[in-house]
């Protein structure tokens, strides 16, 4: 058997990334999840998934591939709120803003952005129904034969629903460039298709967009990141009160 094996300088870190696959695999959400088959202080070791790597091409199906995850945790995330951490039987998941209230604020600042801005819509996103966040940026995804497998589980928080999808944009627009706004738009509605009623309008989506890129905005330059977000976002900024 082929394994890959990613390892943990911080115990506690590697914990919460066994944890979050534990739970994920448990939703039963029909998109492919490597086995853990070793686990030690300092590492995991994961059953290797033949596949490929993810592309633009691929937007749509990855779409709904967070819409089934986030789908298949619709009764486990029931009573959370967005404001506050969230506890299931083994595990807490934590909220949507204590994790990156301060990061928006220190990047809204070195960019050159009205800080309040971001602070407004963080915090206004409280009373949304709260959905996952598991850090879908391109690369965490894998197409084998035809499904999409994730990668990846050392981030899960809670969040407004389209946000993850809108860090999958982002990050494939940062990465091979533009992406027409129909699109984008296609995504959104493959998002909705396992979930049921749409849950994110196109102008949420655009928002969370925008916060994304605030937290991507250090890694332009590296780890393929070549093409800055405010050059190429397929739709005007959200964010900026003349538009």
């Amino acid at each position: 058997m082929t394994l890959f094996v990613k390892r943990y300088a911080d115990p506690a870190r590697r914990q919460r990334a066994h944890d979050n696959h534990r739970w994920l695999t448990s939703l039963s959400s029909a998109v492919v999840i490597p086995a853990i088959v070793d686990a030690a202080e300092d590492r995991l070791v994961f059953e290797a998934i033949d596949g490929r790597p993810a592309t633009a091409a691929d937007l749509a199906q990855l779409a709904q591939a967070i819409g089934r995850i986030h789908a298949s945790a619709t009764s486990h995330l029931a009573t959370a709120r967005i404001d506050q951490p969230h506890q299931l039987d083994a595990m807490v998941i934590p909220d949507f803003i204590t994790p990156r209230l301060d990061k928006l604020l220190r990047a809204a600042t070195r960019l050159g952005l009205p800080p309040d801005m971001a602070e407004y819509a963080l915090t206004t996103a409280a009373p949304s129904p709260a959905g996952l966040y598991k850090d879908s940026n391109l690369r965490n995804f894998l197409i084998t034969g035809g499904e999409v497998a994730v990668v990846d589980f050392d981030d899960l928080t809670l969040a407004p629903h389209c946000y993850d999808l809108a860090k999958l944009i982002v990050s494939i627009v940062m990465t091979h460039g533009r992406l027409p706004a129909a699109a984008a738009q296609d995504a959104l509605d493959a998002y909705h298709d396992p979930i049921g009623p749409p849950l994110c309008t196109s102008d949420g989506l655009r928002v969370w967009a925008e916060l994304n890129w605030l937290l991507t905005a250090d890694h332009l330059g590296r780890n393929g990141y070549q093409h800055p977000w405010p050059e190429l976002r397929p739709w005007p900024d959200p964010l900026d009160r003349r538009s």
